[in-house]
Order: structure tokens, then C-alpha cells, then sequence
């Protein structure tokens, strides 16, 4: 079994270079977490290139052996530095779970 985790945010921002600018820090901070985190098995970070005021900014598609490397991803705790800078940056979240 595999579980994929699929995320997406929308950034927080008063103007397009400020939200482009947490955009960018965003991805950084998130490309940097499958060197520092062993149970990941694939790491995707996607930027929104199209706009639209309804669309999500930043999207996450990752995979794991098991709710368990998932788990121990989420409490990881190079993954909860992320977790509080995302948390202060962003205006939206979704997620979906599941097994492929």
C-alpha cells in the first residue's frame, strides 16, 4: 500500500510581489524537507502559473510506504518548522489522503 498526500494552500499577502515572494519561500521550504525526512517516497512541489482569484497558490503531492511514514512525516520536527511558517502565511488549505 502506498498513501498519497495531496495539499494545496492559498498565500497570504496584501500585494502580487508579497504573495509571490512567500510563494517562493514557500516551495523552497518545502523542497528542502525530503533530504531532512526519510519516509518520504516522493516529493512534488507544484506553483500555481495560471492565477485566478479562485485557484489555489502552492500544491504538495507526496507519497509514503504507510499511515505510519505519514504520520511520522507530520510529527517530524523539520516538518513542523514548516508547518508554523505555512500556518502564518496562508489563507486556505485543503488535503486529501488516500491509498494508490
Amino acid at each position: 500500500m502506498t498513501l498519497r498526500h495531496v495539499v494545496m494552500w492559498k498565500v497570504a499577502g496584501d500585494t502580487d510581489e508579497e504573495r509571490a515572494a512567500v510563494t517562493a519561500e514557500f516551495r523552497d521550504r518545502l523542497l528542502a524537507l525530503p533530504s531532512q525526512i526519510d519516509v518520504i517516497r516522493s516529493f512534488e512541489v507544484g506553483v500555481n502559473d495560471a492565477g485566478g482569484a479562485d485557484n489555489y497558490d502552492v500544491v504538495l503531492v507526496s507519497e509514503f510506504d504507510d499511515e505510519d511514514a505519514l504520520q511520522a512525516y507530520i510529527t517530524h520536527p523539520v516538518h513542523q518548522e514548516v508547518v508554523a511558517f505555512v500556518r502564518a502565511n496562508t489563507v486556505g488549505r485543503a488535503g486529501v489522503d488516500h491509498t494508490i
